[in-house]
Order: structure tokens, then C-alpha cells, then sequence
């Protein structure tokens, strides 16, 4: 059975958060061994278990046990991407959960949040993932519920929940969870998942911008229908490549993170759709490469700057193993 795989924007999250948390993303990103070109795939997915090592990390390097609380701290809910802006700019709480619970697949390969209603109440489950440590599985739940709870008083400032549940025991730090949540928690619960009045349901934005929303929501559609159709293997590596800022220097397991699987579940993909990860890599960088000297205005050492090669001899040699030819020849002959 494969490992169950995460939204990069998960990762997105935790490194502001980090940064909010007073460890720059260079310092952070180089102690996880992550290359920040992973960062810019817009649907790139990362195994759950990779997830769980780096907040596992920021937890370490912030010494701050109460990062999940305070990861969203500051953030605005239309500020993160585009899950974020379309709940944002739903019409009323109601239409924001809506498309939370029909997003899912660009979050995860799970669906994770559950919408219970009954007559007085709404509950917001949050089903926490398992296998991970007691910290983490903590920390993911904190970041969920807080982003819940922040999602409701953004569409209805005094919004104040009935309880906000976790199946932890209380922490050290209960008082964190007091001054969010004003009391409304409880630990050890059966669930973990946030209970409010349902008259919220109908909380409208102040301000809503239909256009704007429309073009979120077809946005949101395209994206959901490529997931459900599936994209090649060798179309995200490639993608992959040409969005890289140096390209000449990814390496396979930089990718394969990327992308969400482990180098040997990349190499068993490729060889599934009749190529290989060097005949993909080898075409891509080639690609990128002539499409770069064709640009007139830059010279060949920017090239090979743009390529990540800080020696240009080292461009020379890579482009000539890629194309059989060397950058001068082949400006040359395309002109």
C-alpha cells in the first residue's frame, strides 16, 4: 500500500511559520535538506512521513512546543494560496466549507475534514493522520483547528465557538490554547474538531466580489479535473525542471520529493509510461537550455548561470552531452 502523500503547500505553511517563529527559511530549508525550488511546484506532493520529519524539525530549531498554534498567527485566510483565497471569498461560511470539503484532493490524498450537522450545531471534524509521533500528530491538529477557528471569526468577527475538541491531553501549555480559544477547549476527546452554532452557517462576507470569486472557483475546477484525470509522470518532472531556478543542479531525490514519491517509485513510473529519468532529465534540461540561448539579450556565462553552472567550461561540456553540439554552435546554427 503506497504512503499517503501532502499538498506542498502544507510544507509552504510550516516554513512561514518557521520564519515567524524567528528561523529564516534559508537556515531552516538547508537543515532539512530541502532544495527551496521544491517549494514552487504548484501541485506538488510530499509523503506524509517527510511531513512529519520537518515539523518534527521545526519544532526543534523554533524551541517553540506551541508552533501549531501559532504557524497562522497573523496570516490571512486569503493570503495563503488558492485554497485559501477561494474559502476566503466564498459568499458565506456555508460555501466555504463546501469547497474545504470538495478540496480535499488538492490537500491530500485523503480527505481529512468531515462536516456533521445536527439542529443547534455544526462540528468540523479534523481526522489527524496516523503513524506519526504524539508531537507532530499534536502539532497538525493545532494547525487545523487554529486555521478552522480563524476561518470563523473571518467571515463573523465575535464568532465564538460551542468547544473545541482534541483527542490530546492537555499540554504545558494550556494556556496558549485558553487565550486562542477562550476556554472553549477540551482534551481528550473523542474527536478532535471544532463545534459551533449553526446560525454561523449563513455568515456572509461583508464585502464579496463575484467576479473574482467565479474566476477562483473555474480555477479551482481545472485543477481538480487534472488531478482526477492524472498528469504524466514525465510532464511533472519536466515542469519540475523548467520552473527550477537551477535546473543543472537538481538532483533525483530533490525531484522525486517534489513530487511527492521515493527515486525507486519514480524510476518504476517513468519506466511505466516507456522512458527513463535520464532520457526525461537529459530532453528537459536540453529544452530549457536552447530556449534560454535563444534569447538574443542574454550571453552564454548567463546562461550557464541560469542553468546553476558557475562554471560555464562545466555548461559547455553538460550542454554538449545533452544536444551533441556545443552553445556556440548551436546559437549559431539557429540563427
Amino acid at each position: 500500500m503506497s504512503e499517503d502523500a501532502l499538498s506542498i503547500r502544507y510544507v509552504r505553511v510550516l516554513v512561514d511559520g518557521v520564519e515567524r517563529g524567528g528561523v529564516s527559511r534559508s537556515c531552516f530549508l538547508q537543515a532539512a535538506q530541502w532544495d527551496p525550488q521544491q517549494l514552487e511546484v504548484v501541485e506538488g506532493r510530499i509523503p506524509c512521513s517527510e511531513f512529519g520529519r520537518l515539523i518534527e524539525l521545526a519544532l526543534d530549531v523554533t524551541g517553540d512546543p506551541a508552533l501549531g498554534l501559532h504557524t497562522l498567527e497573523g496570516v490571512r485566510a486569503d493570503s495563503v494560496d488558492l485554497v485559501g483565497r477561494l474559502v476566503a471569498h466564498a459568499a458565506t461560511i456555508r460555501d466555504a466549507l463546501d469547497w474545504l470539503l470538495r478540496l480535499h484532493k488538492l490537500l491530500g490524498d485523503e480527505r481529512r475534514f468531515h462536516l456533521i450537522e445536527s439542529d443547534r450545531d455544526v462540528t468540523l471534524r479534523y481526522q489527524v493522520p496516523r503513524g506519526l509521533s504524539a508531537r507532530v500528530r499534536r502539532f497538525l491538529a493545532e494547525l487545523h483547528i487554529t486555521g478552522n477557528h480563524l476561518l470563523l471569526r473571518y467571515f463573523s468577527r465575535h464568532a465564538r465557538p460551542v468547544r473545541v475538541c482534541f483527542e490530546h491531553a492537555a499540554p504545558a501549555y494550556r494556556s496558549e490554547y485558553r487565550r486562542i480559544f477562550a476556554g472553549a477547549e477540551c482534551f481528550g476527546q473523542p474527536l478532535t474538531g471544532i463545534v459551533f452554532d449553526r446560525a454561523l452557517m449563513g455568515a456572509a462576507r461583508r464585502y464579496h466580489d463575484e467576479e473574482f470569486y467565479r474566476t477562483l472557483c473555474e480555477l479551482a475546477d481545472n485543477r481538480i479535473l487534472r488531478l482526477a484525470r492524472g498528469t504524466s509522470c514525465v510532464d511533472r518532472v519536466r515542469d519540475f525542471l523548467a520552473a527550477h531556478a537551477a535546473p543543472g543542479k537538481a538532483t533525483m531525490v530533490t525531484i522525486a520529493h517534489a513530487l511527492g514519491m521515493s527515486t525507486r517509485s519514480l524510476r518504476r513510473r517513468l519506466a511505466a509510461e516507456g522512458t527513463s529519468y535520464d532520457v526525461v532529465v537529459t530532453d528537459a534540461l536540453a529544452s530549457k537550455a536552447r530556449r534560454l540561448l535563444s534569447l538574443e539579450q542574454r550571453t552564454i556565462e548567463e546562461t550557464a548561470h541560469a542553468m546553476g553552472y558557475a562554471d560555464t567550461s562545466a555548461f559547455h561540456r553538460a550542454f554538449k552531452r545533452w544536444t551533441g553540439t556545443t552553445p556556440r554552435a548551436w546559437r549559431l546554427s539557429s540563427k
